[in-house]
């Protein structure tokens, strides 16, 4: 176990802060995580930078911070040799598991065939997934969308995006601060979380419904170490109103769930140095 008591949720959004949320959640005497205050502003203004990191920064040394935004670059951007090897001749420890286990986890689905009236018939290979690059994708995009299922080959390469720069600048900025990665500040996935403890359908849910109100309240209720703090009404109303505050509440109790539980990161290369999407581990079946 972690022993933290406070955990800050971040719904990352663009540099200007109009999309993002955040939510704080505390453990409270019984063991329960706690929302205690969710918002799109913070004393009426967005979350810009300044205002980000100077919150987090007033809430003490007992706070574990969750982004749900790459907060590490893939391998090529991190390189720092004058000159390129090629990807089938580069010893970084993230290419070398791209080229090797990711390109097994985006390989095609085997052609199936069927026996029909005494004949076999042969359906086309699926769709051919994207390429693995170096330059565009991490190892652990591989492994929570091709080896887990727990998001959709769409949301790769977002580690190259306007918001994933903004969250590597607050990466830095927060080190200052005393927040180091995967020790009290950790990158999460709410639809991951989502999909890793109820199922897919339920994750693309709480978005795509047509009243994604409803889903959203079912997932608050079925999650049984969660709770809203006396006098947050508000917080839960914004939280089932707004996918951005539900997103950060997420994001926070994933953060309350890996310190609670103990969550371990894959040992040896390449992940420590690539980057790691905190989600819950695979249930028992």
């Amino acid at each position: 176990m972690r022993r933290f008591t406070t955990f800050v949720g971040v719904d990352l959004g663009g540099a200007r802060g109009k999309t993002t949320a955040v939510a704080q959640l505390r453990v409270t005497p019984s063991g329960r995580a706690a929302v205690h205050a969710v918002s799109t502003r913070h004393r009426g203004e967005p979350w810009v930078d300044e205002t980000l990191v100077g919150f987090v920064e007033g809430l003490g040394d007992d706070v574990v911070v969750a982004i749900d935004a790459p907060l590490t670059s893939p391998a090529c951007t991190r390189c720092v040799l004058p000159a390129c090897p090629g990807i089938e001749a580069c010893a970084d420890p993230a290419v070398v598991w791209l080229r090797t286990e990711g390109r097994a986890l985006t390989e095609d689905t085997a052609v199936a065939s069927n026996v029909v009236g005494g004949g076999t018939v042969t359906r086309a290979p699926a769709r051919s997934r994207p390429r693995v690059q170096p330059y565009a994708h991490r190892c652990t995009e591989l492994v929570v969308c091709h080896e887990r299922g727990l998001l959709p080959p769409s949301s790769l390469g977002a580690a190259v995006g306007l918001v994933a720069h903004r969250a590597t600048h607050l990466r830095r900025r927060l080190l200052r601060a005393g927040f180091e990665l995967n020790q009290n500040l950790i990158e999460v996935s709410p639809a991951a979380t989502v999909a890793a403890l109820f199922d897919r359908r339920r994750a693309r849910g709480y978005k795509r419904d047509a009243d994604p109100w409803e889903t959203r309240a079912a997932i608050m209720e079925a999650l049984p170490d969660l709770e809203f703090a006396p006098g947050s009404r508000l917080a839960r109303e914004d939280v089932l109103r707004n996918d951005h505050c539900f997103d950060a509440v997420i994001d926070a109790y994933t953060a309350f769930l890996w310190a609670r539980d103990g969550w371990a990161m894959p040992e040896g290369a390449p992940f420590a140095d690539d980057g790691w999407i905190w989600t819950p581990p695979p249930r028992a079946r």
